[in-house]
């Protein structure tokens, strides 16, 4: 059993790097954050820089005016702040990426695989944010529309009720369930997996109590990706968080029927994540069991997430992650693996570069599994 890769595009990788190396030069040191690295490093709740109460999204004015002074490694002229008075905001997210597939061979005993490489330019994100406040600071009705080349379609939209006594909250729509660590990547295992994704949000209702330094929420949604409910049960979801001066954790559960008539098919999804924060390096985890039950048979599948984000320079982040999963805990030598290697870079207010390199290693049946990817993305935000 092994497995081959053709040599690493090293044009692009360079290229990458010595962008992201030349302006961290000319703008100089000190520091910043990202994503949910964020809520760890402030100590926040994510509720405190997202519209929505669980992360993700549009940003609120405190997120903008953070995300726009204190993030980037230089500040130009003509900083948006919104007008934290107007009944009617927006928002908006744009990632352009360019993704290299590696020339890769596995074998398997006599039998070989084969995937030609392939480079291709993409749309990976377009959000158009839009937030109306009837009653500002207490109701809100909120869109999140995806508008790209593929498409357009409604990801997030819901009707909200916040900041009530004791800092509870209630929502009605289409929204992504409150489930673990709101990482960018669809692709993690994490994500991916347990079916908590940006492309994979559902329509029901959530509840919630975001009092700092404590978050719990839970929902009750149809459970079948935002399409028609084929049965009287919903999907559970829950979770509470704590966040602290130097580490943050919490856990979530997911309980999910989808049977019919003619098809047996229920899940139950439990996690815990933690992160820590050690200066300037930032430490984050995430560990979900699932098990499900079929006509056919029971299983069991596990998926593991440890994050690394060090900030030598402000507004610039090494990053490092490691990603497991096993899809049949009852069936041996079938786990995968990904590690990404990666700098992610803010030159100014409203634009990051990053650049990534993920090794990926399956069973060598999956060829595809094992193609190792070079990702250089432009990202815009308001």
């Amino acid at each position: 059993m092994s497995t081959s890769h053709a040599p690493i595009p090293l044009l692009a990788i360079a290229t990458a790097g010595a962008v992201l190396f030349a302006t961290a030069f000319i703008t100089g040191p000190p520091e910043a954050q990202a994503e949910p690295r964020f809520a760890l490093r402030e100590g926040m709740q994510c509720s405190v820089c997202h519209v929505n109460q669980t992360g993700g999204g549009m940003r609120t004015a405190y997120g903008a005016t953070f995300s726009q002074t204190d993030l980037p490694s230089k500040r130009l002229k003509g900083v948006y702040l919104p007008d934290t008075g107007s009944y009617i905001r927006l928002g908006a997210n744009l990632r352009l990426s360019n993704q290299s597939r590696l020339d890769t061979h596995t074998q398997l005993g006599d039998v070989e695989f084969h995937q030609p490489a392939s480079n291709s330019f993409e749309v990976s994100e377009g959000n158009v944010y839009i937030q109306v406040e009837p009653i500002p600071g207490k109701l809100s009705i909120y869109v999140d529309e995806t508008v790209t080349p593929e498409g357009a379609s409604s990801r997030e939209a819901f009707l909200m009720l916040y900041n009530l006594p004791l800092g509870f909250y209630a929502k009605a729509g289409r929204f992504m369930g409150p489930y673990g660590l709101r990482i960018k990547d669809d692709q993690a295992f994490i994500r991916q997996q347990t079916g908590f994704t940006y492309a994979d949000q559902d329509l029901g209702v959530e509840v919630g109590l975001s009092h700092h330094p404590v978050q719990v929420s839970v929902s009750f949604t149809n459970g079948s990706g935002g399409g028609f409910d084929p049965n009287i049960f919903k999907r559970i979801t829950g979770s509470v968080s704590l966040a602290g001066p130097w580490i943050r954790g919490g856990g979530s559960f997911s309980y999910n029927d989808t049977s019919t008539d003619d098809f047996l098919f229920r899940t139950w999804t439990g996690g815990g994540q933690l992160g820590l924060r050690l200066g300037r390096l930032l430490l984050m985890g995430e560990f979900d069991w699932i098990h499900g039950i079929t006509d056919a048979e029971a299983y069991d599948q596990y998926a593991i997430y440890g994050g690394i984000d060090f900030e030598p320079f402000k507004g610039l982040y090494m990053r490092f992650r490691w990603e497991g999963f096993d899809p049949l805990v009852a069936l041996e030598e079938n786990e995968r693996d990904r590690f990404v290697f990666g700098l992610s870079w803010f030159p100014m207010q409203s634009l990051e570069v990053r650049a990534e390199y993920r090794l990926n290693r399956d069973i060598p049946q999956r060829v595809e599994g094992n193609a190792d990817e070079v990702i250089i993305e432009l990202h815009g935000f308001l």
